[in-house]
């Protein structure tokens, strides 16, 4: 399960960041991840009505994921895909 606050450079780790800032993203959009997911065929399930617990007030969506891999690099890896994305598209 990957909620966007796990890779938002803007946010802190006591906030619910899981990985460095060096490797996260300003305000990743579910969209974005739901992409990058895909691209990695990680088979993602988007989940538009859901908040992060410790930010409930926000419905910031999740996106579910299946992959072998550890979560921390599950998140680097959609991360830095995403700053591609973003990258590619201003081209």
């Amino acid at each position: 399960m990957i909620w966007p606050v796990y890779i938002n450079s803007m946010k802190t780790q006591k906030e619910g960041r899981k990985i460095a800032k060096e490797y996260c993203i300003k305000n990743p959009e579910l969209n974005e991840i739901e992409k990058a997911a895909s691209k990695l065929n990680f088979n993602p399930q988007k989940e538009t009505d859901k908040s992060y617990p410790a930010s409930w007030w926000e419905q910031s969506g999740r996106v579910i994921i299946e992959t072998d891999m550890k979560k921390n690099d599950a998140l680097k890896r959609i991360s830095s895909l995403i700053k591609d994305l973003r990258v590619n598209h201003r081209k």
